[in-house]
């Protein structure tokens, strides 16, 4: 019986140590943002999000391309404000180079490689008007006089005004 009290005398002050910690508990507010911590949790969540973006990917709420004027006139107003702050310029004098060459020797070589396999289709797919759009122009520029240098500048200039007609068609 004597056992069994001092079990009982125990549990009680294991419980009151652990309400003591439950409600006597501080909370220590965060008065800095930790980059290494803020990185860490970024990869964590684009990983863990992975199957989440694909499921909004493939069922968004509107489709990209459903409304082609009003997207056009809100990226018109995006490109106004970007240009009112600079932000272009700021960017570009912000790039890290270092990062940059760091990127491409780890990553680049086997993604431009992977890309040959993986946009194929996409290729193929307007392959056929950008063939069609290049003999177009190229029978206009071979019916152009050859020889010396302002036929040769004519030519060159016929090719660029030619193709630049296909821009955002094909």
């Amino acid at each position: 019986m004597h056992g069994y009290l001092i079990l009982l005398a125990l549990l009680v002050l294991a419980f009151r140590a652990w309400r003591w910690e439950i409600f006597n508990a501080t909370i220590t507010p965060t008065l800095q943002t930790n980059p290494t911590t803020m990185a860490a949790n970024w990869s964590k969540g684009v990983a863990a999000n992975a199957q989440k973006w694909l499921a909004k990917y493939l069922a968004p709420k509107a489709a990209f391309n459903a409304n082609p004027t009003q997207a056009q006139a809100a990226w018109i107003t995006g490109i106004q404000a970007a240009m009112a702050r600079n932000a272009y310029a700021t960017g570009l004098s912000n790039a890290d180079l270092t990062m940059a060459a760091n990127n491409a020797s780890t990553f680049g070589v086997t993604n431009y490689a992977a890309s040959g396999t993986n946009k194929a289709a996409k290729y193929a797919n307007k392959a056929a008007a950008l063939a069609s759009a290049i003999n177009a122009v190229r029978q206009q520029v071979e019916s152009m006089p050859k020889g010396g240098l302002q036929n040769g500048i004519a030519r060159m200039t016929a090719w660029a005004t030619g193709m630049s007609a296909y821009k955002g068609k094909i």
